[in-house]
């Protein structure tokens, strides 16, 4: 491999190899996975970014130990590798579907889809520095220190990054000023209090019902990206008030041409055919990050319902040329295949 395979795991795969690490496999298999993907991290063969919904899932688990077992494995095989926040990616994407369809803007931005750290993935890079002093002072420091500037930084921003995943013990957290495990869950709460309004709308409204990608594209563009499509515009050239399209059925198949809206929407209509399904907020979260991952990654490893509306209904393990699979002993075996050895 001349460049990293890129393996993106859901936190559930995530929490079986913490458990693997701390020496209690829940499958004996996973022993032998996790040294594969040691090996091929340490190797540079492989590549595993964590993304914006690891961090914010992982913090809301009330387990400290499941928290730190997790998070363990996540410093160990990302090294703070990250993913670019959504709203990045649909930016780049709009960019580049209008300039397919009307060749403007001329030279659209491109968005870097991996970087280091969690400022990366939230979208507000950052990290320690110490700053001021001159050369004769910043000299003494390392000598007191021991090492170099530079080493004293990185090893700060790793214990910085670490802490950021395993979070405080549940009972310290109660007494840290203004600290909120749940913070994300609330915002979240209203999001899926806006979809399940849609959901409603589709299986009541007949006319609606007919027409199922337009409705969820309608909400995606409300809700996710609407101020983004209006940049994307202005910097195409266009205006509020003078479109690029003049039908919505035009609006939809563009936003059905971008990848990551493509792979949300197709698992959204796929879950939405089951009219019993109780919609949760990791469902949303987890199609977030599907919808960046199987773009932009070599392999994805999902959970069962996701894997099915990915790889046996929407074919998009195909389409954008990406390995799928569902279990830890998949990867392990594709992994076996390509070389990378326990």
């Amino acid at each position: 491999m001349d460049t990293p395979l890129t393996v993106y795991l859901d936190l559930n795969h995530w929490y079986m190899l913490g458990a693997a690490l701390a020496g209690n496999p829940r499958q004996p298999e996973h022993t032998g996975i996790l040294k594969q993907l040691t090996h091929g991290v340490e190797q540079g063969r492989l590549m595993l970014p964590l993304s914006t919904v690891h961090y914010m899932e992982l913090s809301e688990n009330p387990r400290d130990h499941q928290r730190e077992e997790a998070a363990k494995v996540m410093v160990s095989l990302s090294r703070f590798t990250t993913m670019a926040p959504i709203g990045n990616i649909i930016s780049e994407e709009l960019a580049l579907g209008l300039n397919r369809l009307f060749g403007r803007p001329a030279f659209p931005a491109k968005v870097p889809k991996f970087g280091q750290g969690v400022g990366f993935a939230f979208g507000k890079p950052g990290s320690f520095r110490l700053k001021g002093g001159t050369t004769q002072d910043r000299t003494a420091v390392e000598a007191q220190l021991g090492m170099s500037i530079t080493e004293f930084e990185a090893r700060i921003n790793a214990v910085a990054e670490y802490d950021l995943l395993k979070q405080p013990p549940r009972a310290l957290a109660s007494r840290i000023p203004d600290y909120g495990p749940y913070a994300a869950r609330r915002v979240a709460d209203k999001e899926l209090a806006s979809f399940n309004v849609m959901v409603q709308t589709l299986r009541t409204d007949p006319e609606i019902a007919k027409r199922p990608f337009d409705a969820i594209c309608a909400r995606q563009f409300l809700f996710e990206f609407m101020d983004r499509w209006v940049q994307a515009q202005l910097d195409a050239g266009f205006s509020k008030n003078r479109t690029p399209f003049r039908a919505k059925e035009e609006f939809t198949d563009f936003l059905m041409s971008l990848p990551s809206r493509r792979v949300a929407a197709m698992i959204q209509f796929h879950y939405l055919k089951d009219v019993h399904r109780d919609w949760k907020i990791n469902d949303l979260r987890d199609i977030a990050a599907l919808s960046i991952a199987v773009p932009y990654c070599d392999v994805v490893v999902t959970d069962a319902k996701a894997w099915d509306a990915l790889v046996n209904r929407a074919h998009l393990d195909a389409e954008l040329s990406t390995t799928v699979f569902k279990r830890l002993t998949d990867l392990g075996a594709h992994l076996a295949a390509l070389g990378v050895k326990g």
